[in-house]
């Protein structure tokens, strides 16, 4: 591994030597002694020992001095003081010891800094106080004349006492940002001034926090209306007027709420579980909130649907017994039925026990209890010979509390000539899911116990029910809306 490290690094200097080569070279055909004498030396400074190359490096490097010192003659002559003083200055850098070249540099450097101290005076009466500064920083930086550095030190009270002024009218219209960088400027050249940029700087970090709690408020404001996705604007307008924050995990949560709930719209249930969790993580639900309570409703959990039993009329609607002929003991049931509507009790008589105690074994029917669940899996449980089935089956699905796909138990009286059917009951998933045990009914049911609980088996486990036909594949989760 550490050769083939070395070998890459090789293969980069490699690279970066050639390139050089080839910069100087094309340089030094066009008369850029400079730069070919930059790349040159950085060719030699990888192979030092090169004769060649050091050749060609000498030669570029005398070239370029030579350059160097007739552009800063020509400058002198014409009194371009910044070019004479910057053809002076890369002299000296090249030949450090050269006692010529420091005093050309020193020369032009005076000459330089006076024009500079000029322009600051002239960009001092335009109110141009960054020039100004700028101005006065550079002259005292290109010569250390002490006349040069009196003059400067004459200009400079004028140029803070009108940056303050700007800075403190800026200050007033709040506008903080230009208001620091001129104090600032003032302070790097008077310490005097220093106080008044702390004050200001605190004034605008509280304008900050003021600008910040504002926006992060309407925020919060629409988070309670639940439009998250302009909640999470809210919050991030707040951080732009300052990182940080209270706002910056309320945005995540606004946009992690958002991104559930147009996930549990087009029923999306594993993105709207994500996108939950990941708002619950972020730490600003708190206890019982919004994100955990919609987690738990999109959440796929096995629930198991337990059909308990079933009671149904002692008749048929058509005043016929289910199965059987109508012996003396059905006829004695029929009488105490009329007897009772006649009364004005018929509603309570067709529950009571006694009537359905009293129907004959043979005049029972034989029942039969087909669940069919959201995904079109079907199952049926075993014929029971009651008027009260007991049936106590269920089949295990995983689902959630808004699944609204459609649940249904039919049931069927079952003899040789065929079925019946006695009634069939509807509801929706997650009404089943959310209301505990149901008492439903439906034509001839007078009363079907009907619950759904957590279950800790996996789906499509059935007890007491068994499929009927080809059975689908469970599905992971209700498909979405088309």
């Amino acid at each position: 591994m550490r050769r083939i490290a070395l070998a890459l690094l090789s293969a980069v200097v490699l690279a970066a030597c050639a390139s050089a080569q080839k910069t100087a070279d094309q340089a030094a055909a066009v008369g850029d002694w400079k730069t070919a004498e930059a790349n040159y030396a950085a060719v030699l400074r990888d192979d030092p020992n090169n004769p060649e190359k050091r050749a060609r490096w000498q030669n570029a490097h005398t070239k370029a001095l030579q350059g160097a010192l007739d552009r800063c003659n020509a400058c002198r002559v014409a009194q371009d003081w910044e070019c004479a003083f910057g053809e002076a200055d890369y002299l000296v850098r090249m030949e450090p010891g050269s006692a010529d070249y420091a005093a050309l540099r020193v020369d032009t450097g005076r000459q330089a800094a006076w024009g500079r101290l000029s322009r600051a005076s002239q960009a001092l009466s335009a109110r141009d106080w960054r020039g100004a500064f700028a101005g006065l920083a550079a002259a005292r930086a290109a010569s250390n004349d002490p006349a040069l550095q009196a003059e400067a030190s004459k200009l400079q009270p004028s140029i803070v006492a009108g940056a303050v002024a700007e800075a403190q009218r800026l200050r007033q219209q709040q506008q903080y940002p230009p208001a620091l960088e001129l104090l600032s400027s003032a302070a790097a050249v008077d310490g005097s001034v220093r106080p008044t940029l702390d004050q200001t700087r605190a004034e605008y970090d509280r304008w900050l926090d003021a600008q910040y709690e504002q926006q992060a408020r309407q925020g919060d404001a629409l988070m309670r209306d639940h439009r998250f996705a302009e909640a999470a604007q809210a919050y991030d307008a707040a951080q732009r007027i300052k990182r940080g924050g209270r706002a910056e995990p309320l945005a995540r949560y606004a946009r992690a709420l958002q991104a559930g709930d147009a996930a549990a719209q087009r029923k999306d249930w594993h993105a709207a579980t994500r996108a939950y969790e990941e708002a619950v993580r972020t730490g600003m639900d708190g206890q019982g909130g919004y994100a955990q309570t919609q987690l738990d409703r999109v959440q796929l959990r096995p629930v198991a649907i337990r059909l308990r039993s079933a009671l149904v009329r002692p008749i048929r609607p058509d005043g016929a017994p289910w199965d059987g002929p109508p012996g003396p003991g059905y006829q004695r049931v029929v009488g105490m039925l009329a007897n009772a509507a006649m009364d004005g009790r018929g509603r309570q008589a067709a529950a009571g026990i006694d009537h359905y105690d009293a129907l004959p074994p043979e005049n029972r029917p034989n029942l039969v209890a087909t669940l069919t669940l959201p995904d079109g899996r079907q199952f049926a449980t075993a014929p029971q010979r009651a008027l009260r089935a007991r049936f106590d089956a269920f089949v295990v699905i995983a689902t959630n509390g808004l699944d609204d796909r459609p649940v249904s138990v039919r049931i069927v009286h079952r003899d040789d000539r065929g079925e019946v059917e006695v009634g069939t009951v509807r509801l929706r998933m997650a009404d089943l899911v959310a209301g505990g045990e149901l008492g439903l009914s439906d034509r001839s049911i007078v009363d079907l116990k009907l619950l759904a609980e957590r279950t800790g088996q996996p789906d499509g486990v059935a007890m007491g029910f068994a499929p009927v036909g080809p059975t689908p594949q469970p599905a992971s989760s209700p498909p979405p809306r088309r």
